[in-house]
């Protein structure tokens, strides 16, 4: 296959940065892709507009002079749970206008699409265990809704686009170290927060609430190979996947192994939330798509402890910020 040029759109953020890093050595050959502005205006949606239309000519052109494949990778979220109505509609707004321009600027050049999505959102009260991805999606918050309409635009964008393949990609909870917590991160990441600052963590679903956690790197390599796949003559045009470690934990469990590892008792305050309400208390996954493509899975002590250690070393060069206040 023809060496592909790679765009990932939400390069800047916690995945596409991974996804960025790791894209040549996962796929041979691959080149990659910014735009002539690197940076966009997440935060002014009108301007973001015009910003993501002007990167899709961008792309196109430099697809065209080469000739060969292309592969765009969306990246990019407003949030999770949580986050706004108006900046979820924001978010599948552009979404759509980028993919209307990028089927213009690609036309008739072999591509693949791979968009990030959320497995817990899209699932929400799904209520028989492990989860499949023939599992039914019940969403039971703005942010899972929003999830799983922009996963029906993506698909239908792809069946409308001769020449694309594209991959779904369901995520569970990322955790890592380089995680941005001056913006809404996961537990991991604020409990590693909290532990090295000494200062009280909120916590505001029920300690045994289970969560699958996949270490940022593990999914980013897999998505890329994934995708690289798809570009196969044998493969499906679309394809709908879970990515996941497949080991779910209680909050409980993840104290434990910060207790552990830091040899001292948390900061735990356990405060009622109204967005509790929109989060499902027991989350197993299961991919049966792809059995064989399954995360290489770091062990979850040992990226909770690269967590805390990066933590550290920010403390201690006075970079790491303070926990948000509830």
């Amino acid at each position: 296959m023809t060496d592909p040029l790679v765009w990932v759109v939400g390069r800047g953020g916690f995945l596409g940065s991974h996804v960025e890093r790791l894209a040549p050595r996962e796929i041979p050959g691959a080149v990659p892709w910014r735009p002539p502005d690197p940076r966009f205006s997440w935060d002014e949606p009108d301007r973001l507009t015009v910003e993501i239309g002007d990167a899709a000519r961008a792309f196109g052109a430099a697809v065209r002079q080469r000739g060969g494949p292309w592969m765009a990778l969306w990246c990019a979220a407003a949030g999770g749970v949580g986050a706004s109505p108006d900046a979820l509609r924001q978010e599948t707004e552009v979404l759509r206008r980028w993919l209307a321009a990028l089927g213009r600027e690609t036309a008739r050049v072999p591509g693949a699409l791979l968009f990030s999505s959320s497995a817990g959102g899209v699932y929400g009260d799904s209520v028989a265990l492990p989860l499949t991805e023939h599992s039914p999606c019940r969403p039971i918050s703005p942010y899972g809704r929003a999830k799983l309409e922009q996963e029906a635009d993506v698909l239908s964008w792809a069946r409308a686009t001769p020449g694309v393949a594209c991959l779904v990609a369901r995520l569970s909870n990322l955790y890592g170290p380089g995680q941005n917590l001056e913006r809404p991160v996961g537990l991991i990441a604020r409990l590693s927060q909290s532990f090295v600052r000494r200062s009280p963590l909120h916590v505001y679903v029920s300690l045994d609430t289970l969560r699958d956690y996949l270490h940022v790197s593990d999914a980013a390599r897999s998505l890329l190979r994934g995708l690289d796949r798809l570009r196969r003559p044998e493969q499906p045009a679309s394809l709908v996947k879970i990515f996941a470690s497949e080991h779910s934990i209680s909050i409980a469990g993840i104290i434990g192994v910060f207790t552990r590892i830091a040899k001292r008792a948390p900061r735990i305050i356990c405060t009622p939330s109204p967005v509790s309400r929109q989060q499902p208390s027991r989350l197993r996954f299961r991919s049966v798509v792809w059995t064989e493509h399954a995360p290489r899975v770091v062990d979850l002590a040992a990226g909770i402890h690269e967590v805390y250690q990066d933590h550290l070393s920010l403390f201690r060069r006075g970079q790491l910020p303070a926990p948000p206040t509830p």
